[in-house]
């Protein structure tokens, strides 16, 4: 999803100095030293990348799964920090007859469930048939195998009330932020849109794992957070987020109600690789954590934007100018620092 209003993009510009005026940094989030990056590999990058979730570290290398707003699916590694390495997944002809119809393949989050092994997409819809599309689907590798080249199957999850669940969905608009835990998935709106004009709030809905069904409405007009764009369950009751039209990464803690008892935010303006001290307006879009509890996110270039100013353009390197105009994704990666 694309939207974003006059006013989100001068929060994008001067992202710091809105957080500072409105919240503070209030949490301690240090930058990893290597980052952010360039999402490519020596051969290949992704394209309008608009999920990630974190699989495993396996003899030194970390993996994770990426998703595409325009239908594609990457299995994601990097070692050392510094090597990255990308694969397309295919689809066999089961899961490309699925999703022939669909108007636009517009993946958004992708979620891992390390309880159950099972990957979980959310697909927004669009024009004409917005609410026949958009939903959250399961995908199934070949020979249920989350390292096979090859997505076998993707099937579309009842999630109930129905009529609640389609309630504030429309053309474009869906469930960006997504995140599991042991017995739930976390269900985050990108937000209410009138006129390209996002209001000043959203809403998470928490569903019953085992059910489907929706137990719980959290709302976050009391907290400033205008878009929910990317959703991370921290152990059982902690959600990371990112509203992206205001620039910020959140923690939010529930208690065992699911109540909001807590949010703290941190300033999470566009940086450029390479130059630390030059900003760019970012399309933040998805956030995961990984084993060692550092967290990854993902800026989805919103190509109206993406691309700095000359004046910006004319101080950096020719790599770099040309990874932006290419519009290849920026990934970051952070660490709580106590």
């Amino acid at each position: 999803m694309k939207i974003i209003n006059i006013f989100a993009i001068l929060i994008l510009i001067f992202g710091s100095l809105h957080v500072l005026l409105f919240f503070g940094d209030d949490l301690p989030l240090k930058p990893g030293k290597h980052y952010p990056r360039w999402l490519q590999s020596a051969d290949t990058n992704t394209d309008q990348t608009s999920g990630i979730t974190f699989l495993k570290e396996a003899e030194g290398r970390k993996y994770f799964l990426l998703a595409d707003d325009i239908g594609n699916i990457w299995r994601f590694s990097t070692a050392r920090d510094t090597i990255f390495h990308l694969q397309k997944l295919a689809f066999s002809q089961k899961a490309q007859n699925y999703l022939a119809n669909f108007p636009k393949k517009d993946f958004e989050e992708i979620s891992y469930d390390k309880f159950t092994g099972d990957v979980y997409l959310s697909i927004e819809g669009n024009f004409p048939q917005v609410e026949k599309f958009v939903g959250i689907y399961k995908v199934k590798f070949k020979e249920n195998n989350l390292f096979a080249d090859t997505i076998e199957a993707i099937e579309k999850l009842e999630i109930l009330p129905q009529k609640l669940f389609l309630k504030y969905v429309a053309n474009n608009i869906g469930y960006e932020g997504m995140a599991v835990s042991e017995k739930y998935i976390f269900l985050g709106l990108e937000g209410f849109e009138n006129k390209s004009v996002f209001s000043d709030s959203t809403l998470i809905y928490v569903v019953d794992k085992k059910s489907k069904r929706i137990i719980k409405q959290l709302s976050t007009r009391n907290y400033k957070i205008q878009t929910i764009c990317g959703l991370y369950c921290e152990g059982n009751n902690t959600l990371w987020g990112i509203d992206r039209n205001n620039a910020k990464i959140f923690r939010m803690k529930l208690n065992e109600k699911l109540d909001i008892t807590e949010v703290k935010y941190f300033d999470a303006k566009g940086t450029i690789p390479g130059y630390k001290n030059e900003s760019y307006a970012a399309a933040l879009e998805s956030i995961t954590m990984d084993n060692n509890a550092n967290l990854y996110l993902v800026d989805d270039p919103w190509k109206k934007v993406f691309v700095p100013a000359k004046s910006i353009l004319e101080k950096l390197d020719e790599r770099t100018v040309n990874n932006f105009t290419k519009f290849i994704p920026i990934i970051y990666k952070y660490k709580l620092t106590n």
